[in-house]
């Protein structure tokens, strides 16, 4: 019954169809489980955003300006990355198990790809977190 829920939350996602803009938001591997509520943006994503990479830089708060799917993406410190204004009932999230920082650019892996069901109060200002339950994920392919 669980994997019918699973399945069937998934293709509402694809039927809702997440903006592209809305992939773009990550979330630790260590917390890509189905089922687990996660935050994909806010203040304290390096703390509530476990990777098996080691911890992330306190100035990335979630969200990747440049993305391509299943391969390493940067972006820049804080909400001068430019998260969106708002987030769909369903997005697809970057699931990464490494992030650093180099100067002012921060990058990372993408070692999955998540559907996350978001709770209200998402805003794009680091002081209104972005959370969500975990509904599926798909492993990148290497």
């Amino acid at each position: 019954m669980r994997r019918f829920l699973i399945a069937l939350l998934s293709i509402a996602a694809l039927t809702l169809g997440a903006s592209s803009a809305q992939a773009d938001f990550v979330i630790g591997d260590q917390n890509a489980i189905v089922g687990n509520t996660v935050t994909f943006w806010g203040a304290q994503w390096w703390k509530l955003n476990s990777l098996s990479g080691g911890s992330a830089p306190p100035s990335f708060k979630g969200w990747a300006s440049h993305t391509n799917g299943c391969n390493p993406w940067t972006t820049e410190p804080g909400n001068s990355s430019d998260p969106p204004p708002a987030v769909a009932p369903f997005i697809e999230v970057i699931v990464s198990s490494s992030i650093t920082k180099s100067g002012p650019t921060i990058s990372g892996d993408a070692v999955a790809l998540a559907t996350v069901q978001t709770n209200p109060g998402y805003g794009p200002s680091p002081g209104h977190p972005g959370t969500g339950q975990v509904v599926s994920v798909q492993r990148c392919r290497r």
